[in-house]
């Protein structure tokens, strides 16, 4: 017997630490998916209700595992002899299982716990659900290299028939079926024996059209036993596999089992420690050459490709940045929680990196394109300005209005669902001229990703010889209002205020002493940042009613420059309840501009 290994996407191009920290929330707007497995060795029974479908009975063969597709809900009972047990309300996108009693009994059903972090619920009513046409198809372009002794009237056969009983494997578990639509013979490099260099070479030279993704069957390699690269690709839904195909030692179902792994890779499984499971990180080991031995998902990894597929076939989707959030969170959660099973094997570790780049990436796209638009205004506005000399120039205040008002324009030309956060995070950049935030270990990378060095020279040329972006007249509280706002939109707002107040107090300690008056910004841009966070205020309001009055208060009368021991004569330390009062004064001063006190009918809508 041999035992493979499959080390296949050692090299994900991730891009972690432009994941950014940002936990992205967007409604339900697919179906939703419950599995249920049978760990047991016996199989069992149970009756499954699927919203408001008549109730089935299911049997689960021992190790199998089956998603539910639903809308509104999923609904299961369990029985043990004449005993019924009462209907059990599964909630959305989690794995259950029967395990063997530890009494002796009848199997219980049993939550998996893969790592959710909220209690999710189903919707009271279910919309009707939209599938594009053949959502429910993988083409494949099956590519054989020139390596391959046989003609073709004898592979082609046998691949094909190979790619039907895994596509019959992925339809149970999650509903997605392949289909061969092209068939392409490749010469590739014989004298390259690194594996990855051949999937590159693969990647350059073949074409996945007409196809979704080209799997190419290899016999340039031998299949070798322990852990060696069987097969690979770069990520899910990437367009291109390779696999290793010679070897007079594996058979055919052991070859099946492989392909099965790698597709169960390209729709979002991972490595499990099931033994059963296709996706274990070391395959063959003699588990297909068992009678009646069958190709089988893990719970875990069951759950994971039916949320990728019913992307597929609710939105067509083409990569992995393009997953809603919501999938996306749900789906790092799941990988999160395999990865302790694992601890030797990097598998689940890279895709939670993989699924936070990928979520990260469509945000700092849009983040830059409204940086970019602030950046043209603001170009535009110079020479407006240059060319009408015997005009006053615009003062601070109204510069910083203008650019703000735009930025809310160009928010609502970014995908919807990053144009509040996007828009937030833009601000905090273009007017931090500090680059005090660049200098967080968490923001740095993905701001040099969404402004290169070459980008941020031309934002500081535009904004060169221009009266000095203000509010209320001071370049600080502007400086303090944007960046505070941006941190709400990178940790939230009670990290935010933490950090206005260790910032103030630092200053005290022979800097530029504790100010009131920076404090006041900062809680302004706090509360001007959760209001468009959470949509009291949207984009609109901000593009018909921003100026510097109406969003900050008055600073004037408050206590600044204030060193160390003035600070405790007069409001003690961090704590102290003199502190706390004059912060609460200057809170309860922000809440009531009166911009806060009302609900805009955009977003009461």
């Amino acid at each position: 017997m041999i035992g493979m290994n499959l080390k296949c996407h050692a090299v994900l191009r991730l891009v972690a630490q432009l994941s950014y920290g940002l936990l992205l929330i967007a409604g339900r707007t697919h179906g939703d998916v419950v599995v249920i497995a049978n760990r047991t060795p016996e199989p069992v029974e149970f009756s499954a209700r699927v919203d408001d479908a008549v109730s089935k009975t299911v049997k689960l063969a021992p190790g199998d595992s089956l998603p539910l597709f639903a809308t509104t809900g999923v609904h299961v009972r369990t029985s043990a002899g004449d005993y019924a047990a009462p209907e059990q309300s599964l909630p959305p996108n989690t794995a259950y299982a029967f395990t063997p009693s530890v009494a002796g009994g009848a199997p219980t059903l049993q939550p998996v716990g893969l790592g959710e972090s909220t209690s999710a619920t189903w919707p009271a009513a279910g919309t009707a659900s939209f599938e594009l046409p053949e959502a429910n198809v993988i083409t494949v372009k099956i590519v054989v290299d020139d390596d391959e002794v046989r003609q073709r009237r004898a592979w082609e056969p046998v691949i094909r028939a190979r790619i039907d009983k895994v596509s019959a494997a992925l339809e149970a578990h999650c509903g997605m079926k392949l289909r061969v639509v092209a068939i392409e013979e490749w010469d590739s490099d014989d004298s390259q024996r690194d594996f990855f260099q051949t999937l590159g070479e693969l990647e350059r030279e073949v074409l996945p059209a007409p196809a979704d993704v080209a799997i190419a069957f290899s016999s340039q390699y031998d299949i070798a036993s322990g852990r060696v690269h069987l097969g690979g690709t770069r990520q899910p839904l990437h367009s291109h596999i390779l696999v290793k195909e010679r070897s007079r030692n594996v058979l055919e179902p052991e070859r099946a089992e492989l392909l099965a792994h790698e597709l169960g890779h390209y729709l979002g499984a991972t490595h499990s420690s099931e033994p059963k499971s296709v996706m274990r990180p070391v395959i063959g080991q003699g588990v297909q050459r068992v009678a009646g031995a069958r190709l089988q998902y893990d719970a875990p990894n069951t759950l994971l490709m039916s949320l990728l597929a019913e992307e597929l076939r609710q939105r067509g989707i083409k990569d992995v940045g393009a997953l809603t959030p919501e999938t996306r969170r749900r789906m790092q959660e799941i990988y999160a929680a395999i990865n302790p099973t694992l601890p030797d094997d990097p598998a689940a570790a890279q895709y939670v990196q993989l699924m936070g780049a990928a979520g990260a990436r469509p945000l700092i796209e849009d983040t830059a394109k409204i940086l970019q638009q602030i950046v043209r205004v603001a170009q535009l506005k110079k020479k407006l300005v240059n060319e009408a000399k015997d005009q006053p120039a615009p003062t601070g205040d109204q510069l910083l209005e203008l650019y703000v008002r735009q930025a809310a324009l160009a928010a609502k030309q970014v995908r919807r669902e990053n144009a509040v956060r996007a828009f937030i995070l833009a601000l905090g950049i273009a007017f931090d001229d500090s680059d005090s935030l660049r200098k967080l270990p968490l923001a740095s990378a993905a701001i040099e990703a969404i402004e290169p060095e070459p980008r941020r020279a031309e934002r500081h040329a535009a904004f060169a010889d221009m009266p000095t972006l203000s509010m209320r007249g001071r370049d600080d509280l502007a400086k303090h209002f944007m960046v505070s706002a941006h941190l709400v939109a990178l940790l939230g707002s009670e990290p935010a205020r933490g950090a206005g107040v260790v910032k103030e107090v630092f200053d005290s300690n022979g800097g530029s002493g504790f100010s009131f008056a920076d404090m006041t910004a900062n809680r302004a841009g706090i509360a001007f940042a959760v209001a468009v966070l959470k949509e009291r205020l949207t984009l609109d309001d901000v593009a018909r009613t921003f100026t510097v009055e109406t969003f900050m208060p008055s600073v004037e009368g408050l206590s600044e420059g204030l060193q160390q021991q003035e600070l405790t004569e007069r409001f003690g330390g961090m704590g102290d309840r003199r502190l706390q009062s004059e912060l609460n004064r200057i809170e309860a001063a922000v809440s009531s501009l009166p911009v806060y006190q009302q609900v805009s009918p955009d977003a009461a809508k």
